[in-house]
């Protein structure tokens, strides 16, 4: 009896050690901190990042590039996205309604893959809160305008005749 005593004695003052052994390591004088100061320093975002689905405008145009073929709405899985085509010119199909659900949006990206024209892009606007649950209804014109421009397309380099093919 005594001696199982002394042995949990002895193992508490060996756990404390440990702990205190584990505080000293994480310590912030012996460690840089990782800590970003949020509304001071913004976080730098990788390439791969997937945001709000936006829609860039043709700076030629001054319109987005959807033709409003509906292939972003059918492959959603969620079903938050709504695209009604503007019939008033046959020859000239631009969409009159696009909306975008983003409080059941689940960020998987398979809307922006499979646009035919890619002019649906992962946007880089991580601040997205909001008060109500209609201000996360996104409309055409809040996707364009958050979308900014495409960029311009780099010049084709024409190929020299004397290349040997």
């Amino acid at each position: 009896m005594k001696s199982t005593i002394c042995k949990d004695i002895v193992n508490s003052f060996v756990s404390i050690a440990k702990g205190m052994r584990v505080t000293l390591i994480n310590w912030s004088v012996l460690r840089p901190s990782v800590t970003e100061l949020y509304p001071e320093q913004r976080p730098t975002l990788p390439d791969a990042y997937r945001g709000l689905p936006v829609l860039p405008v043709d700076p030629k145009t001054g319109r987005s590039r959807c033709i409003g073929c509906g292939m972003c709405a059918k492959m959603c899985p969620e079903g938050i996205i709504t695209v009604e085509v503007d019939k008033s010119d046959p020859k000239d199909r631009k969409p009159a309604v696009f909306t975008i659900d983003l409080s059941r949006c689940m960020w998987c990206g398979l809307c922006t893959e499979v646009c035919p024209t890619k002019c649906l892009v992962p946007g880089r606007d991580y601040e997205l809160a909001c008060y109500t649950r209609e201000g996360m209804v996104y409309n055409l014109e809040d996707l364009m305008r958050l979308g900014g421009e495409f960029p311009p397309e780099p010049e084709k380099k024409e190929e020299q005749a004397d290349e040997p093919a």
